[in-house]
């Protein structure tokens, strides 16, 4: 008997059942990576890692059971990686990333797209959002490649650590306390309560597309938008940072409430009380969780602030240091794991949440870190990029979905000492390019943050092959 099957079927958490009702095929709620890498990939011993990998992620081999009261995943039996293989003659590999969809009562919620060229290659990777939230879409991919150096790596050369995780952990993914001292800290009742009260009775402010909307069946090639700022910027983003008493998320935060104010400032509907508010994805990981599989242990913050304030750097970037500290030690992302439970628990609820607040969010914002962290320095390095036997994995780029009227999501990592942006849009509304327009801009004015900016690379001006949450 396989490990894992003794905690199968195995009840969906309070947020994995919300990331499963809130899903469509016109809205996925799917996780994408691209992880572009150099070097000559042995497609049979990629298979073999990934199979191998699989066996101890059991979320990513089950399917949900939705015919009683209480959703359950249940393992597949005699599954089989989704991975589909191209190869091309080309320099480098094609690497658009189109949207995906998974019915989750009959599939797997992973796959992938292996591209491979003579010299180098792409991977792309698609996880739905209720089977693996963010830093394990990573890790997991960290794993595969981990398994993939330990087959390849010459005698002699430095392997790879393969991590081997926990799947019995998968039952301590729901909780909602804090690691440490900070385990029975909380909000106010009254706090929360008016916090909940502005969620749903303060609709924000929508952000829209200037240019022609993209025709309805045109076919959308690409969700997955890159810019890269490189270690010069970066360490002039947090040497200002450090000097402020900020974080470098925290300045990475103003620049984009900044260009949204920018963005939307010309708009007919603009007012100075228009309410920009951010949703952040923030980690409920304890040591508890330090073995766990591919799963979520996530929860849901927002930062709330009006146009009027935008326009005000210091003040601005004081409030959102203020607010980021708060959050995080008062763990404020309980109380929306909270509001899950309830949603599922009382009928009618979740629909009834829709309709009396459609514009949850006017974006996503996500901040992964650093990538080498969350492969938890597993690799051996050239260049500050993990060498996995025979390749280097040259950056890991991820956006998080989009959701009804909120139309853009953005995503800030590190990898080999640089910051990388990312950008998913509404298709629907958005163009590729109008979306790149808007990335490139946000690109220039966190360089003009800094006090002696060095020139970009028109190179890193693309949605790059090379590059990180």
């Amino acid at each position: 008997m396989n490990d894992t099957e003794p905690i199968f079927p195995l009840r969906l958490s309070d947020f994995e059942h919300y990331a499963f009702r809130d899903d469509s095929p016109e809205k996925p709620m799917v996780i994408v990576l691209r992880i572009p890498f150099e070097g000559t990939l042995d497609e049979s011993a990629f298979r073999d890692a990934l199979r191998e990998t699989l066996e101890h992620n059991p979320l990513l081999r089950a399917v949900v059971d939705p015919s009683r009261w209480l959703a359950k995943w249940r393992l597949l039996t005699d599954h089989e990686p989704a991975i589909k293989c191209s190869r091309f003659q080309s320099v480098t590999p094609p690497n658009d990333c189109p949207p995906k969809w998974f019915d989750l009562t009959r599939e797997a919620g992973v796959a992938f797209d292996l591209r491979l060229c003579p010299n180098r290659g792409v991977l792309i990777a698609y996880f739905h959002h209720s089977c693996a939230d963010g830093l394990s879409a990573i890790r997991f991919v960290g794993d595969v490649f981990a398994r993939y150096g330990q087959l390849t790596t010459e005698p002699g050369e430095e392997r790879p650590v393969v991590r081997i995780p926990d799947p019995s952990v998968l039952l301590k993914r729901g909780s909602s306390r804090m690691p440490g001292n900070r385990r029975d800290r909380c909000a106010p009742i009254l706090h929360t309560l008016l916090e909940t009260g502005r969620l749903f009775f303060r609709k924000c402010y929508r952000i829209l597309n200037h240019s022609p909307s993209p025709a309805a069946d045109e076919p959308v090639k690409n969700i997955l938008h890159t810019e890269i700022l490189p270690r010069a910027i970066l360490k002039q983003l947090k040497q200002l940072a450090a000097a402020k008493g900020v974080s470098t998320n925290d300045l990475c935060m103003m620049a984009f409430l900044q260009e949204l104010q920018q963005w939307s400032a010309d708009e007919s509907s603009a007012r100075p009380d228009d309410l920009f508010r951010v949703l952040m994805p923030v980690s409920m990981r304890t040591p508890d969780h330090d073995e766990i599989s591919a799963a979520n242990v996530v929860s849901y913050v927002f930062h709330s602030y009006r146009r009027r304030q935008l326009c005000h750097s210091e003040s601005l970037l004081a409030a959102i240091h203020r607010k980021s500290y708060q959050m995080i030690n008062r763990n404020e992302g309980a109380a929306m794991l909270h509001g899950f439970a309830l949603t599922r628990w009382i009928p009618g609820l979740f629909r009834l949440s829709q309709k009396l607040q459609p514009n949850f969010a006017s974006v996503v914002m996500t901040n992964v870190g650093e990538v080498r962290r969350v492969f938890e320095n597993r690799f051996p390095l050239k260049q500050g990029r993990a060498v996995a036997g025979d390749v280097v994995i040259m950056g890991v780029d991820g956006i998080v979905p989009v959701r009804e009227n909120t139309n853009i999501t953005i995503a800030f990592g590190t990898y080999g000492g640089e910051l990388i942006v990312h950008l998913n849009r509404n298709t629907r509304l958005f163009s590729e390019t109008e979306t790149e327009q808007l990335l490139a801009s946000l690109v220039d004015r966190l360089v003009s943050l800094v006090p002696s900016p060095v020139p970009i690379p028109e190179k890193q001006r693309v949605n790059a092959v090379v590059p990180v949450t």
